[in-house]
């Protein structure tokens, strides 16, 4: 039997920032899906990530296909827990389904379900062994997220620029 995870996007984002400010949620976003795709294409697993639109004015659900990666938004008024649980309830049966979230009523709703639920600390280990290993197989040079100049810094310096970030945002 195939197997499904499904990530709570935000809800993963903001577990994993232990309550530390984002800066940018836009580059969050896209540094979980870089590292999504390198984990299902690692681990030959189907990943189904949802991202709340929910208060995105006439938006409406919007999915990409990106490999084994499906990245799913949902419409204005729907949080991503609706579509985690409609989604959960269509594949029940069908196959294996994981649900990380940090949520307990979604927790809960998904067990229901026959769902199993993985902790976003747990599988934040996970993704981190599947790419470490990896990357011990390939030459330091070319390595997925070496590249990020953020990963280059000093943090005093990522310090300064993220606070300089912030004003920038509020005077706009």
């Amino acid at each position: 039997m195939r197997e499904i995870i499904i990530v709570d996007g935000y809800n993963f984002i903001f577990s994993q920032a232990q309550g530390k400010e984002i800066a940018d949620l836009a580059h969050a976003r896209e540094r979980l899906l870089s590292r999504l795709a390198q984990y299902t294409a690692l681990t030959d697993t189907n990943v189904v990530v949802v991202f709340d639109a929910y208060r995105v004015k006439k938006g409406r659900e919007y999915t990409e296909q990106h490999g084994r990666l499906t990245i799913i938004f949902s419409a204005e008024g729907e949080a991503a827990d609706t579509v985690i649980e409609r989604l959960v309830g269509k594949l029940s049966g069908r196959c294996t389904i994981s649900v990380v979230t940090a949520d307990w009523h979604e927790q809960r709703s998904v067990l229901g379900h026959g769902a199993l639920r993985i902790p976003p600390k747990e599988f934040e280990g996970e993704l981190r062994e599947v790419i470490k290993q990896h990357q011990a197989h390939i030459p330091t040079a070319s390595r997925p997220g070496d590249n990020y100049v953020e990963n280059r810094l000093a943090d005093d310096i990522r310090s300064i620029l993220a606070k300089w970030r912030k004003n920038v945002r509020k005077s706009d």
